[in-house]
């Protein structure tokens, strides 16, 4: 990281965990992405992964899926939608919000900020099913998980080992693309190669 990146860094505010949760409820698309806040909603209809995979992890925290589906390319130019930062517990990770698509509610389709509706009442190619334009509005309240079984602790220390295996395998090499007589490639040339003979000796 270059010293105007660190700057850059360092002038991004730190963001709350109930400010992200008010702004999620006015229809913002925040990702955490290794401890800094991504604003994904303007993009969310581009994402060639569809807008579904954003929505499942707004107010999450996304970096182990980022790493393993998006090239470096992509990483950097997500660099552009970063909006703040967040502080991470070492310990336990980001204590997740629920997106509201896991509570059932998509935005409306009058598009005012903190307008939503319940997913069924929304066609897929948009607008909403005929007699059916009800505006539910989100609290931050309701952004907050029940509590489970599942350990916060357990579940940082997982995602620290895949993190250090990801970069073990990257270390080795074996993401790197092979070259073009990688796989078959090898065997094409190889049978390529014998069939031009052939032909040239017979004729």
């Amino acid at each position: 990281m270059s010293v105007r990146d660190h700057v850059a860094e360092r002038a991004r505010p730190i963001w709350t965990r109930d400010q992200i949760a008010q702004r999620i409820c006015q229809g913002a698309v925040l990702v955490v992405y290794r401890a800094q806040l991504i604003n994904a909603t303007k993009w969310a209809p581009s994402h060639p992964g569809g807008a579904l995979a954003l929505l499942h992890f707004v107010g999450r925290d996304a970096t182990d899926e980022i790493d393993a589906y998006h090239s470096e390319h992509a990483k950097m130019r997500m660099e552009r939608m970063v909006v703040a930062r967040v502080n991470i517990d070492i310990a336990e990770g980001w204590a997740p919000l629920i997106p509201p698509i896991a509570l059932g509610l998509v935005q409306h389709p009058d598009g005012q900020p903190g307008h939503w509706t319940r997913e069924g009442k929304v066609r897929l190619a948009g607008g909403t099913l005929e007699g059916d334009d009800e505006i539910v509005f989100l609290r931050p309240a309701q952004l907050q998980p029940a509590q489970t079984g599942l350990s916060r602790k357990t579940e940082q220390i997982r995602s620290r080992a895949y993190r250090d295996l990801r970069e073990r395998i990257t270390g080795a090499g074996l993401f790197n693309r092979p070259g073009p007589l990688a796989g078959y490639g090898s065997d094409i040339a190889r049978y390529t190669f014998l069939g031009t003979m052939a032909f040239g000796l017979f004729f």
